[in-house]
């Protein structure tokens, strides 16, 4: 759900997003999106991870599942299929949100965001699709979501739909060590976002695996199993 911020506070928050600008935004051509081979994000070869921790002061526990299938989206006049990873988030053991996440990767490796299908629940039960955007309707381009070879700098954005959600994204540190219950991973690229309501997050990309700690603000979240 969206912060609901202070006026004075909102308005800090709009001019720091305006002065963030990205450097890394190649053009992007998507012969093969789905066979995404990301050196760390590979997700064409996900079949689903488990990441446990907390956030906020409560357990969290997010199951996160490549799925069959594939969606279709219009860019610029252009069909581009993406693959579909469905996020599922349970905090203090109760269901509070599935994303069905749609990604791409471009030719030359990058991999793309082509936005989310969100159902937020409340007890049990389906309350709100906030957060629900897609590439081509909502927004005249995919956000961009991990460079092929990152480097300290490169500043993007993996979200950017107006009057939805805007997330910058800023690679810190390239060789970074993680133990986390699913092992020890070396050389993980950091990244630093900053999200719509201001909040500073940050997650770990381990070679040949992918996400492997996701930092919040208020938390801790790691990975468990990786298959």
């Amino acid at each position: 759900m969206k912060s609901m911020l202070p006026l004075s506070a909102a308005l800090l928050v709009v001019a720091c997003q305006s002065a963030f600008e990205p450097n890394y935004n190649p053009p992007a051509v998507f012969t093969n999106p789905t066979t995404i081979t990301n050196a760390h994000l590979p997700l064409g070869s996900l079949t689903q991870d488990v990441l446990e921790g907390t956030e906020g002061g409560q357990s969290s526990r997010v199951i996160r599942t490549r799925l069959p299938g594939t969606r279709a989206f219009t860019i610029g006049g252009t069909q581009v299929l993406a693959i579909i990873v469905s996020d599922t988030v349970y905090t203090a053991g109760q269901i509070t949100e599935v994303a069905l996440d749609y990604f791409a990767q471009s030719d030359n490796g990058d991999v793309y965001y082509f936005g989310e299908d969100v159902d937020e629940y409340v007890n049990g039960q389906i309350m709100s699709h906030e957060g629900t955007w897609h590439a081509g309707v909502d927004t005249d381009q995919p956000g961009l979501f991990l460079p092929a070879s990152p480097k300290v700098g490169d500043r993007f954005r993996s979200e950017d739909v107006p009057h939805i959600t805007q997330e910058n994204d800023e690679v810190i540190a390239v060789d970074e060590t993680v133990t986390v219950p699913a092992g020890t991973y070396q050389h993980c690229v950091k990244v630093k976002e900053i999200l719509s309501d201001g909040a500073v997050e940050y997650k770990l990309y381990a070679p040949a695996t992918g996400v492997v700690r996701e930092v919040p603000e208020d938390g801790l979240v790691d990975l468990k199993t990786h298959t």
